[in-house]
């Protein structure tokens, strides 16, 4: 006996097959492969590479779950193809408001620290461009290219992380590097800095907020970069300077403002004096207990110098002489050699008012020799014009308009005098010629 079918029910079935198990199939194979292509990989990097502003390359591209971005190989560059970063792996989960970008190694050199600091103030003031907040964390991190890789100096092992946030009228970025230690102990090395905008302001007025702390002597190429001051901080302090210490400051609209102590450490006195026009050897450090500046200029400062056995050129030693008042002994002044060698060298300099105070910190002596005083302190205090012809090149006639001298004379304090005499000196420039030093 035979059952009977009905061809109409054969072809249901199979089309009802087909459209549940085979479509579906099909298609979750074609967007398997789609995924898995080099022209996924492209779209994501082209993303990827408009949100840092910088070229970016990508290795592969995987989605381990849902929501889920991971990279491989990526490698960063500046715009004239220079490698800044390069990064095994990163992982990008995307919420309705926050990416996190988790990343397993990170080595940042000055150069791209430089970067880092860039995208960090665009991100405080790009509204527009950035308005999603972002958390980046990196398990491994180090910085590297300041000879700090290895040996007793290196830096420990730590973690970074970078918190952006924005909240209404107010964008703040926070950056911790975490040794490895409990989360949110005092051995953290943290910076926050907040921009809020006043919205009631025709002008769209800025303020910017800035605190941190460094528990750990970090290098200070490296830290001068991502804080912008990367021209000539290297060659000023030399690779190998380190800082640390605690800083707080606020900038509107009259300027920067602010206190901070701190010290820095392996000072290469050669670079110190290159950029002097001078010559000079050995290592040293200073130490600030006391630094306070207000719209843009120095308002006190209590900072000790030392350095150790080292050197400097006759013509360097004759400008502390000369322009600062130090009183050299019979030693140091019946030498008839090229430079001046000492065994050790400090001093602490004291900012009151419009004049500097330099006090012996080796005894009654700022430098010895033998065991006997090379150099005493000056026994007045110092003009600040004559700070200026210290640091100013060897054949400057007229206080610098240029150089580091120039740089000085614009962040201390402007003496009473010349406040009220810049308004007559614009009115008639024929009177404002520059003044001579000493």
């Amino acid at each position: 006996m035979f059952i009977e079918r009905s061809a109409g029910r054969i072809r249901l079935a199979r089309l009802t097959f087909v459209i549940v198990a085979l479509l579906p199939c099909a298609m979750l194979a074609a967007w398997a492969v789609a995924r898995g292509s080099a022209g996924h990989r492209e779209a994501v990097r082209v993303r990827w590479q408009q949100s840092i502003g910088l070229p970016l390359t990508i290795g592969a591209v995987e989605h381990p779950r849902p929501g889920v971005v991971r990279a491989r190989s990526c490698v960063v560059r500046t715009p004239t193809g220079r490698t800044l970063v390069e990064i095994p792996t990163i992982e990008v989960e995307s919420a309705d408001t926050e990416d996190r970008l988790r990343v397993d190694t990170a080595r940042l050199d000055p150069q791209a620290a430089l970067v880092l600091g860039g995208l960090v103030r665009e991100w405080l003031r790009s509204d527009a461009r950035h308005p999603r907040n972002c958390v980046i964390e990196a398990g491994d991190f180090a910085w590297t290219g300041c000879g700090r890789e290895s040996g007793p100096t290196a830096s420990p092992p730590t973690s970074l992380r970078i918190e952006c946030v924005a909240q209404g009228e107010t964008r703040a970025v926070r950056i911790v590097c975490r040794p490895d230690g409990p989360e949110g102990s005092e051995a953290d090395d943290e910076v926050r800095m907040v921009r809020t905008l006043d919205a009631g302001d025709r002008e769209g007025r800025e303020r910017f907020e800035v605190d941190g702390r460094l528990s750990h002597p970090q290098p200070l190429p490296v830290m001068a970069a991502v804080a912008g001051w990367s021209d000539g901080t290297a060659d000023a302090a030399g690779w190998s300077a380190t800082v640390a210490g605690e800083f707080h400051a606020t900038h509107d609209a009259a300027g920067w403002s602010g206190t901070a102590t701190g010290r820095i450490d392996e000072i290469d006195l050669g670079s110190v004096t290159k950029v002097l026009g001078a010559r000079g050897a050995g290592t040293a450090w200073v130490d600030a207990s006391r630094v306070a500046w207000s719209d843009g200029r120095l308002a006190a400062a209590a900072v000790e110098c030392g350095c150790g056995r080292g050197w400097v050129d006759a013509p360097l030693f004759d400008r502390l002489v000369i322009a600062l008042g130090c009183r050299p002994t019979a030693a140091a002044r019946s030498t008839g050699e090229p430079v001046r060698s000492f065994d050790s060298a400090g001093c602490v300099m004291k900012l009151e008012g419009d004049r500097m105070t330099l006090q012996p910190a080796l005894g009654d002596a700022v430098a010895v020799a033998g065991g006997a005083a090379l150099l005493h302190a000056p026994s007045a205090p110092v003009p600040f014009d004559r700070l200026a012809w210290v640091l100013s090149p060897p054949a400057a006639t007229f206080v610098p308009a240029d150089g580091p001298g120039a740089w000085l004379m614009s962040v201390l304090p402007a003496k009473p005098t010349e406040r009220s005499e810049s308004g007559a000196r614009a009115e008639n420039p024929s009177d404002g010629d520059q003044h001579r030093g000493f």
